[in-house]
């Protein structure tokens, strides 16, 4: 097996410099993934997920909200990273949060999807005149 890649969408956005979505942020760069996908970076936010998920899928970390903890992951099965989706608010309290555990077979929305339905609407939610003053 090769190593991991990210979905295209997600690739296409870091190339194209679109990464600062206030109030969410994309952790990689170009750089950062110049090296390859590091599955193991950000471990303290896919363990917490693990525990308040019960998830049957591992994820990889790509991006965060700035005002609180929550996250967007992409979901991981078999080492290979799919273009799923999960946006959550994590708790970090080490026990499982949801009434039932997250099945990777539940997960509909793509990177594409989260952009247009998490990411943007909390950008409209927060859109100030102020901000677009020098």
């Amino acid at each position: 097996m090769g190593e991991p890649i990210l979905p295209l969408s997600y690739r296409w956005f870091l190339a194209k410099g679109l990464t600062d979505w206030e109030p969410w942020y994309f952790v990689d760069t170009l750089d950062s993934l110049s090296n390859g996908v590091d599955l193991g970076r950000n471990r303290f936010a896919a363990q917490a997920f693990a525990a308040e998920t019960g998830a049957d899928f591992e994820v990889y970390l790509f991006a965060r909200r700035q005002d609180m903890e929550t996250f967007a992951f992409f979901a991981v099965r078999d080492g290979v990273v799919l273009d799923r989706v999960v946006s959550i608010h994590l708790s970090f309290a080490g026990r499982l949060e949801l009434p039932t555990p997250l099945r990777v077979g539940d997960l509909g929305m793509s990177f594409t999807d989260w952009v247009g339905n998490v990411c943007l609407r909390d950008a409209a939610e927060l859109m100030d005149e102020g901000d677009l003053l020098g």
